[in-house]
């Protein structure tokens, strides 16, 4: 479970006027594919038949309550609420709802969810299968016992104290700490600025039990409640269902009005700095409040997707700025989003460079100045439209693969907020007609969402030291001042308008074919050598992903480069390629769904990367020039290193990172090939060697093999693989890997140690690892022990003894460079607690070596393999994965029916025996993070 916060877990709404009016209403037509009514106790519903997943439906429960609704005995009451939705319901008492549930391979966490937030409830039960109608109609049991029948017994209310307690703890990180000192310049010190959702821990410690039965009997009721079921169903059958169940919930008599809070505008700009001693840098934040729309229309609609338009162009020039030397930001952008129910914000952030505090905040401001006095020009805006009508084809292409959960999600804002959910033929039509019809004049007129100063906050953030400076609200006004009396000039749009590949490339011929046994998978040779992988696939209409990888990489770089390496395939990033440097290449790819991505790790390098069918040859042509053709440019990388150099002034406070090194050098009996974010590691780079690395790692198309998979036609597309691919040079050198040896000492290696922290928190993070016969089998069996340790760590840990608010088991394996298989577990807890919850993570893994499994326990693990296995069959990433595998490690691949039957033969006696052998030699990692004294 989940709290939902927005925007950096600040809060929202005005203490000072609750009012009723903020009933959103819409004028776009709802999609006719949806069944909505309202039922005469009130509750809405919403059902929908959608087929992504197939086979699969997921229910949701949408409540129009949230913490803004409690009074100050009741502070955290909303959240600690949605924890006591799963620990006992009137047909489903004690933990019954999520036993039943997983026994059907759903999970709680993964499928069984829930946020609570400042104005809402959002409960979910998701990917459940179709076949069982006994399924289906508990699920809906389940969602109208979240309506009314929540138990909250006693005992299990002690019980849960414990695990929130532990929730607050892990959350009061340091941006959390710094929202709370900013909420009420933010919001005008509304109510929300004492209402974190995850409320308030003496409340939480010590509230009586009728104090959060006043509150559920107060506002869990069918007016404030919504139904929403997506998924591969009947959805005429489901309505009778769900009118016949749900219409039997009381409506209570003489019920409190749900009232909304204002943020009330300001009259004056108002100014904050906060400061905390863990912060690592400065931010600066000058924000504009605007009301929100309280009816949507088709005019509304077009505003803000000119506003959208607006962000983007202003977006890429920053970009731009960004690339300079001389750049006094380490971050800019401007944007905006919903703070609360009724109120939005449009903002203006820096985030400035030690020493050049106010410069930064100047070049933002510029930019701002620049679009308000020339505007954009008519090239960057037609670049744009193309772009977003593009996106729009591509979305519609691809309506098909959008999953239950992204409808359900949007059918819960239609009943929160009145956001439209019309069909998408409704909005394609609607974006035809719009996109051509938005002037330049309506872009250029969004740069007055920036000029309420009134109505306005100049927010800091940063660290609490000596160094760091604080710009006055004065000194940033005089700023803001002198930009807009300075001369500032009109903006350049420099786009090439040549080829992408100008040079003529012959067809490459195929030497020979090979197959992957078990599946269609097709694979070709080109005459230079390269190898090519194709699996046709109709899951995504408008996607062809690519993955290909060589062996070597850093594993074959010297020591004193490894850091050079670490920045090789970042220079061609932010140089370009070919005859484009990366701005001019952004502008190039408008109106092209593609991407593409290096990557160089230890023992291979390769590329990833995406496009739409028919922009599958830009697609090749990148990958051709990334090979042939990279830039590497000194001028955007330097900017780069000055912004890392700038990091490190605060590096020392940051706990997650000493937390993260410490594991690091610990993992890798302390490597000098460990590498480790730091001065000495940015010292080592150099832009030169960095460039010449990854020339000899990407130099060589003989080494690669690359794999296609998702809607690709082999007679239109393996043509231009041959071509592009195929004319890639190659010096047919055949390479692998070396392997350093690099891993955790022989036997238990343990560090603890101490630092300073605002909020008290020990972590407590182990990794157990060990030579392992890397088969499916026993992966499989590797996951079934992780998860059974996860089970018996939610039951005693988080449960009977509150120590944690969550023990993360996390099981991994490699085959390469040598097989082997590792085990981490982790989680924060209260200092005190630390050797006892220490000793019941030693004693479970002790018990699971001794004792039979609990047989309820790993039937749901069982059962959930294979429902997960079905559901990933119809993914691409799946077949990507499957394919990689074989050509990577020789894995041969598994058909569903001998899967179902390596799950079947699973039992608890061949579990003991797995564990008992994976953990008779492993060497331990164990590392501790205490607060300081």
């Amino acid at each position: 479970m989940t709290s939902k916060l927005k925007f950096s877990l600040l809060l929202c709404f005005s203490i000072l006027g609750l009012n009723s009016f903020a009933q959103y209403t819409t004028t776009v037509p709802t999609n006719e594919a949806v069944k909505t009514g309202k039922l005469e106790n009130g509750m809405t519903y919403y059902i929908m038949h959608n087929e992504e997943p197939k086979d699969r439906a997921s229910f949701y429960f949408v409540q129009n309550v949230g913490a803004i609704l409690e009074d100050d005995a009741q502070n955290g009451l909303a959240h600690f609420l949605e924890h006591m939705a799963f620990n006992g319901l009137k047909n489903f008492p004690g933990k019954n709802m999520l036993d039943y549930l997983e026994k059907n391979g759903i999970l709680f966490g993964r499928d069984i969810n829930a946020y609570t937030a400042q104005d809402e409830t959002v409960y979910n039960l998701s990917n459940i299968p179709v076949a069982s109608e006994n399924l289906l109609d508990s699920a809906l049991l389940v969602l109208h016992d979240w309506s009314g029948g929540l138990l909250l017994e006693g005992k299990e209310i002690q019980s849960e104290r414990g695990v929130i307690h532990e929730e607050w703890r892990t959350r009061r990180n340091v941006r959390k700490r710094l929202g709370d000192q900013t909420s009420p310049v933010m919001y005008n010190n509304s109510k929300y600025a004492d209402r974190d959702v995850i409320g308030s821990l003496d409340v939480i410690d010590n509230f009586e039990h009728s104090t959060l039965r006043d509150y559920y009997e107060k506002w869990y009721r069918p007016d404030l409640q919504a139904v929403v079921i997506v998924g591969d169903i009947d959805a005429e059958k489901m309505e009778a269902k769900v009118k016949a169940l749900f219409s039997k919930i009381p409506m209570p008599k003489n019920t409190a009005e749900r009232t909304y809070c204002q943020v009330e505008d300001s009259k004056e700009l108002a100014y904050v700095a906060a400061k905390d001693k863990e912060a690592k840098s400065l931010s600066i934040m000058w924000g504009f409040r605007y009301d929100l729309d309280q009816v949507i229309t088709e005019e509304t609609q077009r505003r803000d997707m000119a506003k959208s338009m607006f962000s983007q162009m202003l977006k890429s020039r920053i970009s731009e700025e960004m690339k300079k030397l001389e750049c006094s930001a380490v971050g800019m952008e401007l944007g905006g989003f919903e703070m609360a129910r009724t109120k939005g914000l449009n903002y203006i952030y820096v985030s400035p460079k030690i020493g050049k505090e106010l410069e930064a905040f100047a070049e933002v401001l510029t930019e701002l100045e620049r679009v308000k006095r020339h505007g954009f020009n008519q090239s960057e805006l037609d670049r744009i439209k193309i772009q977003t009508q593009r996106s729009y084809e591509s979305y519609y292409a691809n309506r098909a693969k959008i999953g239950n959960d992204t409808w359900a999600k949007q059918l819960g804002d239609l009943f929160l907020k009145s956001k439209p959910f019309p069909s998408i033929e409704w909005e394609m039509a609607y974006a035809a007609k719009t996109i051509p019809a938005i002037t330049l004049e309506e872009v250029n007129a969004m740069v007055n969402n920036y000029s309420d100063e009134n109505n306005s906050a100049l927010i800091l953030k940063g660290p609490e030291n000596a160094t760091q400076y604080y710009p006055t609200k004065e000194e940033l006004l005089a700023v803001a001042a002198k930009v807009k009396s300075s001369d500032v000039d009109a903006y350049n749009d420099e786009a090439g308008d040549q080829p992408l590949v100008a040079k003529e490339l012959a067809t490459a011929k195929i030497t020979s074919t090979f197959k992957v046994e078990g599946t269609d998978a097709k694979g070709y040779v080109l005459e230079n050598g390269a190898r090519v992988l194709i699996l046709p696939t109709e899951y995504s209409k408008d996607n062809i992903s690519m993955s290909s990888f060589s062996f070597g990489g850093t594993s074959l770089i010297a020591e004193k480069d490894l850091a050079s390496a670490d920045m090789a395939t970042g220079i061609v990033g932010m140089s370009g390629v070919g005859e484009f440097n990366a701005t001019q290449l952004k502008k190039k790819l408008t109106g092209k769904i593609v991407g593409l991505n290096a990557s160089l790790g230890e023992l291979t390098e390769g590329f990833s990367g995406s496009a739409s069918p028919q922009d599958f040859e830009t697609l090749m042509q990148l990958l051709y020039l990334n090979f042939e053709a990279p830039r590497f440019e000194e001028a955007p990388f330097n900017a780069q290193m000055a912004r890392i150099k700038n990091y490190l002034a605060n590096i020392g406070v940051d706990n997650k990172k000493a937390l993260q090194d410490t594991i690091s050098l610990a993992s890798t009996n302390y490597s000098s090939r460990t590498l480790l974010f730091g001065e000495e590691f940015v010292n080592q780079i150099d832009f030169n060697r960095a460039s010449e690395i990854y020339k000899e790692r990407f130099s060589d198309a003989s080494d690669f093999t690359f794999i296609f998979v998702g809607n690709i036609n082999e007679e239109v597309h393996l043509p231009i693989i041959q071509k592009y691919i195929g004319n890639i040079s190659s010096t047919n050198r055949k390479e692998s890997f070396v392997d350093h040896k690099v891993g955790p000492a022989k036997g238990k290696t343990s560090k603890i140690f101490n630092r300073k922290m605002s909020v008290p928190k020990t972590t407590v993070v182990y990794s157990i690892s060990g030579d392992f016969d890397y088969t499916l089998k026993n992966r499989l069996m590797l996951n079934v022990v992780s998860q059974l340790l996860s089970k018996r760590y939610m039951t005693t840990i988080r449960e009977e003894e509150g120590g944690s608010y969550g023990v993360g088991v996390s099981p991994s394996s490699s085959k390469l460079p040598t097989p082997e298989f590792s085990l981490g577990i982790n989680f924060d807890c209260d200092p005190e607690k630390c050797d006892r919850l220490v000793e019941i993570v030693n004693a479970e893994i002790t018990r699971i070596q001794k004792e039979a499994c609990n047989a309820a326990d790993l039937t749901e693990i069982k059962n959930n393999f294979i429902k997960s296995r079905e559901e990933a069959e119809l993914e691409n990433s799946f077949w990507m994965g499957a394919l990689k595998k074989n050509q990577m490690l020789g894995s041969e691949f598994t058909s569903k029916e001998d899967y179902k039957k390596l799950i079947k033969d699973i039992d608890a006696a061949s579990v003991k025996k797995f564990a008992k052998k994976l953990f008779k030699k492993t060497n331990t990692v164990e590392v501790i993070m205490n607060p300081a004294e």
